[in-house]
């Protein structure tokens, strides 16, 4: 009715329909924009979905390649020449980088097994790690993808949204990359978010350059931090993490990680951070890290580790950090010295790794700036790291040292597994060497 006491007319919702209130249109209009935004949601994501799936999966092409052994092998005696800046060995695959994304190669044949390549020419791939199934890739603006290592199909995608550096981490089943100031780890099958660690305020911008799966679920997390203070220098931290739960057990500052090496499961050879030439053999459990040994205070460059060995590679004649003419070894749970090995007048070493119980390194000569461009001959040895006694030597093809000389010209083993050894210039460039038995 109106005011006259007439029916009302044109009013919504027709005769005997109130008026609809103030109250009444704000949540129409409310429940329309939230339908409007959810489409609009819906369709950036069918977009952001499609544009994604442009990006190139190949497949695998052809059965599984088996492995070659199980482990490293006992006397490799064949040679394949790859050429590639970063790459890993498992399962008989040579997975390599390609600027934008990673492909798989059979050692056996050569040929590509599967490619996975981003489209977006703008975002390259910074960093990828392989576990016994899975690769994972981080590229430049936060985007994680994780591959199934058989079928080269896609597994997940994570997006933390931040552009920079991406390096990755792989252990234990964790994926474990850095986020605006924390770290996160990742279920490495489906890509779940597993456990973030927020680091301290001093540390707003770090970096994961390594980690380690210990037992009693325990991981080893070693972090670089570039603080913004200008009163203080970038700095290291080993953070000791509960990988079920992220709760951080323990931290201690620590030196460079490229100045340390990791032996059998849960010890560290490092420089001490307070007495640079003191090398110390740190044990790591989940109530801390703690010093058991010492190596001799001469004993500042240890290149290698592993299976109850640390080695260090120095010059005695010399003294400098350029040339490495002996390798000396000591047992990790002492500190003691058990063997050393000289190399040939003119000749020096490449920086070895163990595997198995046994100790790969490249013998080469000793070049100079003058032997820039040279072709040279190296040798691959097989030693026993208990002993050191020579098991077996490779010939390897002729080399041409790299032109811009420094002292990285050396041949360097890169990667050990599954009957294979991948080999090549410390500083990246030039050819990478595969030996396989």
């Amino acid at each position: 009715m109106n005011l006259l006491g007439e029916p009302g007319v044109g009013l919504p919702g027709g005769p005997g329909t109130p008026v609809p209130s103030r109250t009444d249109v704000q949540i129409a209009r409310g429940r329309a924009w939230g339908l409007f935004i959810a489409l609009v949601l819906i369709a950036v994501t069918l977009l952001v979905n499609w544009y994604q799936s442009r990006d190139v999966f190949t497949g695998a092409h052809g059965p599984f390649p088996a492995a070659f052994a199980a482990g490293a092998p006992v006397a490799p005696v064949r040679v394949v020449r790859r050429a590639s800046d970063e790459q890993a060995l498992v399962h008989g695959l040579s997975l390599q980088d390609t600027a934008f994304g990673v492909t798989a190669v059979n050692l056996r044949t050569g040929k590509e097994y599967w490619r996975y390549e981003r489209r977006d020419a703008k975002e390259v791939s910074w960093d990828f790690k392989v576990s016994e199934r899975t690769v994972v890739v981080g590229h430049g603006d936060g985007r994680l993808v994780g591959i199934d290592l058989r079928t080269g199909k896609l597994l997940w995608r994570v997006e933390i949204r931040e552009d920079g550096y991406r390096s990755v981490g792989l252990a234990g089943g964790q994926v474990v990359t850095e986020a605006p100031g924390a770290v996160r780890a990742f279920d490495e099958r489906d890509g779940r978010g597993l456990w973030k660690v927020k680091m301290p305020e001093s540390c707003p911008e770090v970096l994961v350059y390594s980690v380690h799966a210990l037992p009693d679920h325990l991981s080893a997390v070693h972090v670089m931090c570039k603080v913004t203070s200008r009163d203080r220098d970038e700095y290291d931290l080993l953070l000791g993490v509960d990988n079920r739960t992220g709760k951080v057990l323990w931290r201690q500052r620590t030196v460079d990680p490229k100045l340390t090496v990791w032996g059998d499961g849960h010890t560290l050879a490092a420089p001490d951070p307070d007495h640079p030439q003191t090398i110390q053999l740190l044990d790591m459990n989940r109530q801390g890290i703690s010093p058991r040994a010492a190596l001799p205070l001469d004993e500042w460059d240890v290149v290698a580790g592993g299976s109850g060995t640390a080695l260090s590679g120095t010059d005695p004649k010399e003294g400098s950090e350029d040339h490495d003419t002996l390798l000396r070894a000591y047992g990790t749970r002492d500190g003691q010295p058990s063997w050393q090995l000289r190399a040939p007048t003119g000749q020096e070493y490449g920086f070895p790794e163990i595997a198995d119980g046994r100790v790969y390194v490249v013998r080469q000569p000793f070049l100079t700036e003058a032997d820039t461009g040279r072709q040279i001959h190296a040798d691959l040895l097989t030693l026993d790291a208990d002993t050191g006694r020579l098991l077996h030597t490779l010939r390897l093809p002729s080399m041409t040292a790299p032109d811009d000389y420094d002292y990285f010209v050396k041949l360097d083993i890169l990667d050990i597994a599954d009957g294979a050894v991948s080999i090549g210039w410390r500083d990246g460039e030039g050819d990478l060497l595969i030996a396989t038995d």
